[in-house]
């Protein structure tokens, strides 16, 4: 299976080069998704554009002193010798691939202290359909707690956690991924929040995407 681009942006970025960019994940999530998956759905109010989900990404105001934003680059295709095996449900996401998965998207990436990786997507849709997709990309991420990742000729074993979750927004999705590398074992946390018509997703250090997932859902407007 080819993983996809977000996902080779997010893991490989981040595990690999040491540089985070971007990432990905359905149902298993720290068990709020799973409280409300009898609720009624939300109102489908119509998803918000790409320019309009820039403005609510984090900044550097945001998050304070230590983090240093990250230039994006385009996608050279720098990462397309990376596989999966052992995971059915990632091969099968693989072949679906996830660029166009949502209507709009925005994203951002920034290290901290030079050695640890915090990235942001925003991502919107009518609400059903942004509920359903995380709840099927979350769930083929935490589907198989083990599998191994390939970049070239380097095979990567790699270790998934379903993970707690706040009680933010309408839905909650997380998962802990640990990859052993050459260089020592890496830990990344994913984790996801649904309100109304936007989602947040961050990746990266776990201590990281804790500290700031009030502060980037907080951003959402009201209505979403």
């Amino acid at each position: 299976m080819r993983i996809s681009t977000g996902t080779r942006r997010w893991v490989l970025a981040t595990a690999v080069c040491g540089v985070l960019i971007t990432g990905c994940s359905s149902g298993g999530g720290g068990g709020g998704e799973e409280a409300k998956a009898d609720a009624k759905p939300a109102a489908e109010v119509k998803p918000l554009t790409e320019g309009a989900l820039r403005p609510l990404l984090l900044s550097q105001a945001d998050l304070g002193p230590g983090y240093v934003q990250v230039q994006e680059k385009a996608d050279t295709g720098k990462y397309d010798d990376v596989s999966v095996q052992g995971c059915p449900s990632l091969e099968k996401l693989g072949h679906s691939g996830d660029k166009d998965m949502f209507a709009a998207k925005a994203e951002t990436s920034f290290t901290y202290d030079t050695d640890a990786t915090l990235g942001e997507e925003l991502h919107s849709d009518r609400p059903s359909v942004l509920s359903s997709k995380l709840r099927e990309l979350f769930g083929a991420y935490t589907a198989c707690p083990t599998y191994t990742m390939t970049a070239g000729t380097t095979p990567i074993e790699v270790k998934v956690s379903k993970s707690a979750t706040p009680e933010l927004g309408d839905e909650q999705f997380a998962y802990t991924s640990t990859m052993e590398l050459p260089s020592g074992a890496q830990v990344l946390k994913t984790m996801a929040v649904r309100k109304g018509n936007v989602a947040v997703m961050l990746v990266g250090a776990p201590a990281l995407v804790d500290r700031h997932i009030k502060t980037a859902v907080g951003k959402l407007p009201a209505g979403s």
